[in-house]
């Protein structure tokens, strides 16, 4: 009995914990995807110097949030989103509009599906 008692504080303990984290992911997915999105506005409007302003938003934050986001060893997805920040960089200051839009809408779907990674789901156990 004594066993099964603390296998259930240990079980209730992860699924807060998980729960609590997917909370925050998804917080910190909103945020990055509000700041690209003032990237998209600012290229559409053909403002380079504004949209790399944000771009160096868009990098602090994620710098500012990259322990949190790596916590769970999956670090091919802030890679994805780190490469494409940069390309998009070197395009914005490049002055290619549509290069740098191409990677904003990139990092718009990796920011949206980032979330769905970190959920405490059954496929992302197995």
């Amino acid at each position: 009995m004594k066993g099964l008692i603390i296998s259930l504080c240990i079980a209730s303990a992860i699924v807060t914990g998980s729960a609590v984290y997917a909370n925050h992911t998804k917080s910190v997915s909103a945020e990055l995807g509000k700041i690209n999105a003032s990237v998209m506005e600012s290229l559409a409007e053909n403002d380079f110097d504004g949209a790399a302003a944000k771009i160096d938003e868009l990098k602090e934050y994620l710098d500012k949030k990259r322990t949190v986001l790596s916590a769970t060893d999956n670090h091919e997805e802030l890679d994805k989103i780190e490469m494409n920040i940069a390309q998009m960089s070197g395009f914005t200051e490049g002055g290619r509009q549509i290069d740098a839009a191409a990677h904003c809408k990139t990092l718009a779907f990796l920011f949206e599906h980032l979330p769905k990674n970190y959920e405490l789901r059954l496929g992302n156990i197995l």
